[in-house]
């Protein structure tokens, strides 16, 4: 049913852990994860012409550090390095990018929100289901509030 799957995790352990446990569980033919790390300026409302060496530098010391603890959330699964995959972007945007690049015939993504219209989806959840090049799959997360 599915032959490559890109999953969207975020960066807390337990949490994108379980993600990924819940998405092999579906037993797809190929598994890819993947985390983007928002712009600076997307991230404090900087102005965006602000490309400094600074922001520079805080953006590449968060893909390493995203690409470390990505490797860390893989690793009990045995995801090989080559599919762990970190992008810099918007979120929504990065992942509708790495799900075409790597052929994903669907996202697997968690759904935290708790409150409001949040309680359907998350905000990133909601923004991948938008203009998602393939079928996205949300998993409500453990924890929530019912």
């Amino acid at each position: 049913m599915f032959d490559k799957v890109l999953v969207a995790v975020d960066l807390e352990l337990e949490p994108a852990r379980d993600l990924l446990s819940r998405a092999l569980a579906l037993r797809p033919g190929e598994v890819w994860v993947a985390h983007v790390v928002e712009p600076q300026y997307v991230q404090y409302s900087v102005d965006p012409t602000f490309t400094g060496r600074i922001t520079h530098a805080m953006e590449e010391d968060a893909v390493a550090a995203t690409r470390k603890r990505l490797a860390e959330i893989c690793a009990p699964s045995s995801i090989p390095g080559d599919h762990q995959l970190v992008r810099l972007d918007r979120a929504a945007d990065g992942i509708h990018t790495l799900a075409t690049e790597v052929g994903a015939d669907t996202i697997i993504i968690g759904s935290h929100a708790r409150k409001g219209l949040g309680r359907l989806l998350g905000s990133t959840a909601n923004a991948v289901l938008h203009n998602a090049p393939v079928n996205v799959m949300t998993i409500r997360m453990n924890g929530e509030d019912a």
